[in-house]
C-alpha cells in the first residue's frame, strides 16, 4: 500500500471516500475529519514497512505509536492503555466482535494470537511487551513471516526493510513509557 501524504507515492487504492497519508487500520479509533492540531507523522519507511506517530497537539506529545507492513498483513501498536498486534484488510467484512486465531511464524519463532474484530476490516490482540519483544527479535534476523489465519488463509510477509522502521516503534513506545520493548538489531546503545 503507498502512501498519499508522501512526495513521489503513488495514490494508495482506497475504499474510503478520502485519501490518508497512513492505511486506514492504523488511524487512531478517535480521529475525525475535522481540522485540528491532531496528526499522523511517518518516523521511519523502508521497503514495504512505515512507522508512524500520532500527536493531538501538533507535534508536542506522542499518543500512538504504530509500526506495520504497508499491507497491513502485520501492524503493531502501543499507546498508554494497550499493546496490540493488528491485520487489516480492506476486503474483509468482519462481524462485530468477531474472533479468530492468527499464527505469526517467523524462522523459528511461532505465535498464536487470539485476534478479535475492532470493525469490518480489522483485527486486533492485545499483547504483553514480555510476548512482543521476541516477535521483534525474530522479524529482525529473518526475511520473511508467514501469517496464518485461522486453517483457511496464509500469507507471507517480505521483512526487508523492517527493522529500522521497527526499531523506530520500539523506539517510540519506549520513550513514550508505553512499554519497552528491549533494543532492535539496528539500534546504537552509543554515537561513539
Amino acid at each position: 500500500m503507498a502512501f498519499a501524504a508522501v512526495p513521489g507515492a503513488a495514490m494508495a487504492q482506497s475504499y474510503d471516500e478520502k485519501p490518508r497519508a497512513v492505511p486506514v487500520a492504523m488511524l487512531p479509533e478517535d480521529e475525525s475529519a475535522s481540522p485540528s492540531p491532531s496528526q499522523m507523522l511517518v518516523d521511519e519507511r523502508a521497503g514495504g514497512w512505515v512507522a508512524i506517530h500520532h500527536t493531538p497537539d501538533s507535534g508536542v506529545h506522542t499518543d500512538l505509536c504504530i509500526a506495520g507492513s504497508e499491507s497491513e498483513i502485520l501492524m503493531f501498536r502501543a499507546d498508554a492503555d494497550s499493546l496490540q498486534v493488528r491485520s487489516a484488510d480492506d476486503h474483509w467484512t468482519l462481524a462485530s466482535g468477531q474472533k479468530g486465531d492468527m499464527t505469526v511464524s517467523v524462522g523459528s519463532y511461532s505465535r498464536v494470537f487470539h485476534m478479535q474484530a475492532n470493525d469490518a476490516t480489522t483485527l486486533s490482540a492485545d499483547i504483553a511487551p514480555t510476548e512482543l519483544t521476541p516477535l521483534l527479535d525474530a522479524m529482525a534476523g529473518a526475511r520473511m513471516a508467514v501469517v496464518k489465519f485461522g486453517d483457511r488463509t496464509t500469507l507471507s510477509v517480505n521483512l526487508v526493510g523492517s527493522v529500522p522502521v521497527l526499531d523506530r516503534f520500539r523506539g517510540c513506545a519506549e520513550t513514550q513509557h508505553f512499554a519497552d520493548l528491549g533494543h532492535g538489531a539496528g539500534q546504537k546503545a552509543s554515537p561513539f
